[in-house]
């Protein structure tokens, strides 16, 4: 349920930091025998949402029970300038956290839940001589985090702390009671803030005290959240859609019969790709950045990605959401740290659509692209259409090879055919600017290499090596790098009628301030709501499905997908655009 303001009259979460005094005893337990200094905090822990952002265009989603709930808290509680201050006994040394649990609820709605109102009495027990803590941090949900372990951890040792937030099934971060969530991180002046300042006056002698005058934690969580739904407008009848180009000419395609025939898309699963495998604990930011757009006084609205995260790439068969089923991802946003050091993830999270190319029955059909023109194949004939329109375009353009067989003292000449040659995937790129992973091409089979090969069918002709054939039927006309006129007119094969169409996910998008750029990626706590208002074109082709795909569009394809995506941070943003192939 989307709300103009969300939680701007509701607290969160609100939590007393101090214990009854039969639960921790000021004086008990100091390893120095010396004496113990007990206080109370009071702690407003508050979704970040609470702050809005009109300046952004925001409106807010309600999170569900998964999102919001709370198992546990982890305090921890720092100098100012990060530094470790200890507030508890444990074990007969002070360490700098306190773990809480809720137990108790006021207001409505489910217990732990951060958008009702949770009460704890803590008592902080620092040691003799000690000074009392003067920022503090939240970690919601830490027994799935690696690395908070059982001792004393600074800011600094928190920043450091990376993983997999995205995780699922049982106990995964994205399950309930799991969902963990950080300080909400923003800039003042030329300063990021990740934990909140404590002034002296908020440490009182009464929980009262305390109560009456509590500190605020604003907090996020640390995954973003994509969902992809189809708009009704795109014309699926019976959850098939009649595939036609962008400007709605209808796409033929040559059947066996020789007639023209339209088809069919079934769009049937989605997923994620170039997501990134980790995200940081604690968001990091670069005050430097320009512009006020990017922060409020209590969020910020970009992210410097974990340097150490790396994207993830996936198969066809890997492509297995449900449309209307969300996921969650980790940050995706600068690819480079503040100091210019090179981050392992370098291509942006993009939503991948996976379907299919069918006739009117649903029944899936593998179609070729060569010369220009679309026709039905048969993968169970090694695709002997399109291997006959390669042969027949080497031939237009004058390369003609022929084998000889002497039987006899008698030499025959057999032109290349069908039978000599087969049809191979092109070899996968994962890099930026990749242009031939959808491809397919021939090449001799192995038979055929092993035969004696002539460049015509003239008597005593010379031979020629096989090599120079397979170079005909895949490579360039030249060994320039720079050329790229093709000798074959490189195929698209939809084996299976396999397909996807993608895109990339827009963060910020249409914007007239110059300091609003077109930013592309995926920021922790906002919902990525995308909406397909349009389809055109067969899509991307799939010719193994166990292959890892790394998304492109292939060259002269009249493809392209049209998607309203609504950002929402556990807010809102709406952009509309177009993607074409």
């Amino acid at each position: 349920m989307k709300k103009n303001s969300l939680f701007m009259s509701v607290l969160a979460s609100l939590f007393m930091l101090g214990c009854s005094q039969e639960e921790v005893a000021p004086n008990d337990g100091d390893g120095d025998n010396g004496e113990a200094t007990t206080s109370y905090l009071a702690v407003n822990l508050v979704s970040s949402d609470a702050t809005g952002s009109r300046a952004t265009g925001g409106d807010y989603e309600d999170g569900s029970a998964a999102e919001n709930k709370v198992s546990k808290v982890r305090f921890y509680f720092f100098d100012g300038l990060g530094g470790i201050s200890n507030v508890k006994n444990n074990g007969g040394s002070y360490v700098n956290y306190f773990d809480w649990e809720p137990k108790e609820q006021q207001g409505t709605g489910g217990t732990g839940d951060v958008e009702k109102i949770l009460t704890a009495k803590i008592v902080i027990n620092t040691k003799a001589g000690d000074g009392l803590p003067q920022c503090i941090a939240a970690v919601i949900n830490p027994d799935g985090v690696t690395g908070l372990g059982n001792s004393s951890l600074s800011l600094t040792n928190l920043k450091e702390i990376t993983q997999d937030y995205a995780t699922t099934g049982e106990n995964g971060l994205t399950s309930e009671g799991y969902f963990v969530m950080f300080n909400a991180v923003y800039s003042h002046g030329s300063t990021d803030i990740s934990s909140v300042s404590i002034p002296e006056s908020k440490m009182k002698k009464t929980a009262d005290d305390a109560i009456a005058d509590p500190v605020t934690i604003y907090v996020e969580r640390s995954v973003a959240k994509v969902k992809v739904t189809l708009d009704n407008s795109i014309g699926f009848n019976n959850g098939l859609l009649e595939v036609k180009d962008k400007e709605g000419n209808h796409i033929l395609v040559k059947g066996t019969d020789g007639t023209q025939k339209n088809v069919y898309l079934k769009l049937d699963k989605w997923g994620l790709t170039a997501n990134t495998n980790n995200g940081r604990l604690v968001k990091k930011i670069n005050p430097g950045w320009s512009g006020t757009w990017w922060y409020n006084d209590h969020r910020s609205f970009w992210a410097i990605n974990s340097m150490s995260a790396t994207n993830q790439w996936h198969t066809y068969n890997d492509i297995n959401t449900d449309l209307g089923t969300s996921l969650y991802t980790n940050e995706n946003a600068q690819k480079n740290d503040i100091n210019a050091t090179t981050g392992g993830a370098q291509e942006n999270t993009k939503v991948i659509l996976k379907g299919t190319i069918c006739t009117s029955d649903g029944s899936a059909v593998t179609i070729a692209r060569h010369g220009g023109a679309h026709f039905v194949d048969t993968k169970t004939d090694g695709y002997p259409n399109l291997k006959k329109s390669i042969l027949d375009m080497m031939r237009g353009y004058g390369y003609t090879y022929y084998y000889s067989v002497t039987e006899n003292d008698e030499t025959t000449y057999t032109e290349i055919g069908t039978d000599d040659i087969e049809i191979k995937m092109a070899d996968q790129e994962n890099k930026e600017e990749r242009n031939n992973n959808c491809y397919v091409y021939a090449q001799l089979t192995s038979t055929a290499e092993g035969k004696t090969w002539h460049a015509s069918n003239a008597k005593d002709a010379p031979t020629i090596e096989a090599s120079v054939i397979n170079g005909t039927l895949k490579n360039k006309k030249t060994e320039d790098e720079n050329e790229t006129e093709y000798i074959i007119d490189r195929p698209l094969l939809w084996v299976d009628g396999m397909t996807y169409y993608y895109y990339e996910i827009e963060h910020i998008q249409n914007l007239n301030d110059p300091d609003k750029k077109n930013l592309i990626g995926v920021v922790r706590n906002h919902i990525y709501a995308t909406n397909i208002t349009k389809i055109a074109g067969l899509g991307t082709p799939v010719y193994d499905p166990t292959k890892t795909i790394y998304p492109e569009k292939p060259e002269n394809n009249d493809h392209f997908i049209a998607a309203r995506i609504n950002i929402l941070s556990w807010r809102v943003v709406k952009n509309d655009y177009e993607l074409e192939w």
